[in-house]
């Protein structure tokens, strides 16, 4: 016979099972990718340090090396790729950055893309 102070704490860890179960579903990799229910936004954004940043959204299309020739295009130094979330949980993140990378040769050997990765 279970007592009562039993039956609260395993309903307690029902939600986490329920949860637990369903991650163990999904594929890997999946928690670093942004799904279409995020609203997610693929922005670029140029920078010249120290003097300025700029950030644009850009079509789901773009890639790392559009991003890269944009913004040298804008006389930037640097860019970074950048999502934008509508659709998150109370409390969530709204954004994500990758790292900042130098424009030159060897940046198409280093695309950076952001955690959680909206399309990049």
């Amino acid at each position: 016979m279970m007592r009562y102070g039993q039956l609260r704490a395993c309903a307690a860890l029902f939600p986490l099972a329920l949860t637990l179960g369903s991650a163990a579903a999904q594929a890997p990799g999946d928690a670093l990718n942004a799904d279409a229910s995020t609203g997610a936004v693929k922005v670029c954004s140029p920078v010249a340090m120290p003097r300025w940043r700029s950030m644009t959204p850009v079509p789901t299309t773009w890639t790392f090396v559009d991003c890269m020739a944009f913004s040298g295009e804008m006389g930037a130094t640097h860019f970074q790729l950048g999502c934008l979330f509508a659709n998150v949980t109370p409390h969530a993140q709204k954004y994500a950055w990758g790292a900042m990378v130098q424009i030159e040769k060897s940046a198409l050997a280093k695309a950076q893309p952001p955690v959680p990765n909206c399309g990049w």
